[in-house]
């Protein structure tokens, strides 16, 4: 894996970057899979009227409909994914531009973002989620744009997301950079995220239970589509159960080892080139020797921090299962 994936290049139109066309066909492969999944609202809507009121049926074209509004995010998903390539923003070469956080005058859910570039300060309006606190760190960020409409696409070094952001003409002054903590301990989301990732065998399981319960109202009452629905439910739930359960052995080790911990590590690794249908993995230099890791869910940005910087950060000892991240240019 190449620094590219951080950074993207500052030549050529930007969807040619191997990142950002990654970031692109992860975005759209997942709105496809969900705007298939919402064929089934409709589906629900043409079977509640045609058959019969029954328990089966009922609960059966509860969860049809339940999925199918769900999917339906898919092509709003698809929709947006389109906007920067009718605005023809991706044509356009990524620029690395220094920039900063605009201090927020009042709260509000929206982020503004200061860049200078050729002389003149350009203020930037959108939601960016995770971002600032990284742009404050390290003062720069990639830009394409701003089209004659004001819109314009923002990616932070170390964050993989881009941003849809738009011309700002208010005033804007920067926000003070907070000081550097390299030995701050994780805040309490990170511990929440652990404790989430080691229960979540209950969702596959939740699954089986209601397919479960389907099945057995189509049975005491027959209705085909229940013993269907219901079926499909637990057939699911049965393949996904035995991984969700790896998963969470995964994520109450390295709880665990959170919550023992004291102090970050730091080491330095080396990722092998990495597919997103591979698993991610690299050679860990440990104070005894040398030592394969491997990523069973990897998060996009702590990857690519971890491939731009070769180190890799560790809340507490190195073990089988770990804790990393990396944000703000730091552990966090």
């Amino acid at each position: 894996m190449s620094r590219l994936y951080l950074e993207p290049r500052t030549e050529g139109p930007a969807e040619q970057d191997w990142s950002t066309g990654l970031i692109l066909a992860e975005t759209r492969s997942t709105a496809r899979v969900m705007t298939f999944v919402a064929v089934l609202l409709p589906l629900a809507v043409c079977l509640a009227v045609v058959l019969p009121v029954t328990p089966g049926n009922v609960s059966s074209v509860g969860v049809l409909g339940l999925l199918g509004l769900l999917g339906s995010i898919g092509p709003f998903i698809l929709l947006a994914g389109r906007r920067p390539h009718r605005r023809r923003l991706l044509g356009q070469p990524w620029r690395r531009c220094p920039a900063t956080v605009a201090a927020a005058e009042k709260p509000t859910i929206l982020d503004r973002v200061i860049v200078f570039e050729e002389g003149r300060s350009l203020v930037l309006r959108g939601s960016l989620p995770d971002a600032p606190s990284v742009l404050l760190d390290r003062q720069e960020l990639f830009l394409v744009g701003p089209d004659d409409k004001g819109h314009a696409l923002i990616r932070v070094a170390g964050l993989c997301q881009m941003f849809a952001v738009k011309v700002d003409t208010g005033e804007a002054r920067p926000r003070e950079r907070e000081p550097h903590l390299p030995g701050h301990s994780p805040d309490a989301g990170a511990f929440r995220r652990l404790r989430r990732g080691a229960h979540c065998w209950v969702y596959p399981a939740a699954v089986g239970v209601v397919g479960a319960v389907v099945l057995m109202l189509g049975l005491r009452q027959l209705s085909p589509l229940a013993l269907v629905v219901g079926g499909v439910l637990l057939i699911v739930a049965a393949v996904t159960i035995p991984l969700a359960v790896v998963i969470s052995r995964y994520y109450a080790k390295a709880a665990a080892a959170a919550k023992a911990a004291t102090g970050w590590t730091s080491l330095p690794i080396t990722l092998f080139p990495w597919e997103p249908t591979n698993v991610v993995a690299g050679l860990l230099q440990l104070p005894g020797g040398t030592a394969l890791i491997q990523f069973p869910l990897p998060h996009l940005d702590v990857i690519a921090n971890i491939a731009d910087t070769g180190t890799i950060w560790i809340w507490g000892n190195a073990s089988e299962v770990v804790a990393v991240g990396v944000c703000q240019g730091c552990p966090c």
